[in-house]
């Protein structure tokens, strides 16, 4: 009889232990689906003594986004992947960049992201029509990037260690990073790495929450310190960054946007003739835009901006570039925009010497859809993306 009961106890502890363990192994507990991108196309018009034009699809893009809650309903968990279309002549290895890999957790005061995304070199989107048409003035340069102007993508994307707090005024931030930015030969001929930890970032912020963003004055203000660490020693750079708004009305909206960088160099920079001797030299940029928003019933019908540049490399002599882009974009629909840019750029014999002329052209579709909406989210899935139009100004969004 003992026997028996023991078989049936043991049965009845089995059969609870195997519904237990499948519980806590598959819960079903769908993620809430984020898919956005943008496809864009313009046609490119230069004049820098020869001339030439181009259609150019470049930083055309596909972002997915999954997101849960942990075991509460205060915080999160989230990946984002992203592949992006590079440049015809681009150093990088395929006709899609894998740009965005990352996951990470979250809640009200904090933000923790491991993985591949934008660096954070920069402080300030400027409302250009491509993040990377004033590059050398707007970003702390790669030091390791042998590549150059051929691998742009190794100069706004690598691995991260993030964390980030909000402190309880809903206003403030700090961030701390370890960054992996991508390593090229001496020949830039190919990547040699993108996963060793070769730089480190510090940045606090002040940023107006959604709700009063129109209100005029200061609307974002942030500075940073962003160290590479170089075989000929540390590369510091101190950036600045802010945005105010000009007036108070959001129907018709003008916004101020700075920042200035200041890069220390490394020892032993000679010459400025290649793109990494130019991001290894002590500098200095400065760039600023002006940007007025046609906004009736709270709907943007079009957005005219004019940003300037300037960038001396100090230890140099005539070694000094600017640059001029006035931007313009049309919406035609919600996510459809007529773009055009024109960029002005001139250096120093000391840089080459010589300008440049280049007209841009061309439309924009953007997309933004979510399935199973159920987390809550700081950001939409596109601030990501850079956009001339939608989320110009801090690096950052809203809280």
């Amino acid at each position: 009889m003992k026997r028996y009961v023991s078989y049936a106890a043991g049965s009845l502890l089995l059969a609870a232990a195997g519904q237990a363990s499948a519980l806590e192994i598959d819960p079903h507990v769908p993620p809430q689906v984020d898919i956005g991108g943008r496809a864009l196309v313009t046609g490119n018009w230069t004049d820098n003594g020869a001339r030439d034009t181009e259609l150019d699809l470049s930083d055309s893009s596909l972002l997915f986004g999954f997101s849960k809650y942990l075991f509460d309903d205060r915080n999160y968990g989230f990946a984002n992947f992203g592949f992006k279309v590079p440049e015809d002549e681009a150093a990088v290895r395929s006709d899609l960049y894998l740009h965005q890999m990352h996951v990470g957790v979250g809640g009200p005061r904090y933000e923790v992201l491991l993985g591949r995304t934008q660096m954070p070199n920069t402080l300030v989107r400027f409302p250009t029509l491509r993040d990377d048409d004033l590059l050398e003035f707007t970003h702390v340069g790669n030091v390791f990037n042998h590549a150059g102007h051929a691998a742009e993508e190794y100069d706004l994307y690598g691995g991260l260690i993030q964390g980030t707090w909000f402190f309880p005024t809903q206003r403030l931030y700090a961030s701390a990073a370890a960054v992996a930015r991508t390593e090229t030969d001496a020949e830039g001929d190919g990547r040699e790495t993108s996963a060793n930890f070769n730089s480190w970032n510090l940045e606090l912020g002040y940023n107006v929450p959604e709700a009063i963003r129109f209100e005029r004055g200061l609307r974002y203000l942030a500075v940073g310190w962003d160290r590479q660490e170089h075989d000929a020693g540390n590369q510091d750079a101190y950036l600045l960054g802010a945005t105010f708004n000009l007036n108070n009305n959001p129907e018709a909206s003008w916004n101020l946007d700075l920042q200035g960088i200041h890069t220390r160099g490394v020892d032993g920079v000679a010459t400025l003739a290649e793109e990494v001797d130019r991001a290894q030299a002590r500098s200095n940029a400065v760039v600023a835009s002006l940007r007025y928003g046609h906004r009736p019933w709270l709907q943007t019908r079009w957005q005219a901006a004019l940003t300037a540049a300037w960038k001396d490399y100090t230890e140099f002599d005539d070694a000094t570039t600017w640059a001029v882009a006035p931007s313009f974009a049309y919406l035609l629909g919600r996510g459809v925009d007529l773009v055009a840019q024109y960029r002005y750029t001139d250096r120093d014999d000391g840089l080459g010497g010589g300008s440049e002329h280049r007209v841009y052209a061309g439309l924009v579709f953007s997309l933004d859809y979510t399935l199973n909406k159920h987390v809550g989210q700081r950001d939409s899935i596109l601030m990501l993306e850079h956009d001339m139009v939608r989320d110009v100004g801090p690096r950052r969004g809203g809280h």
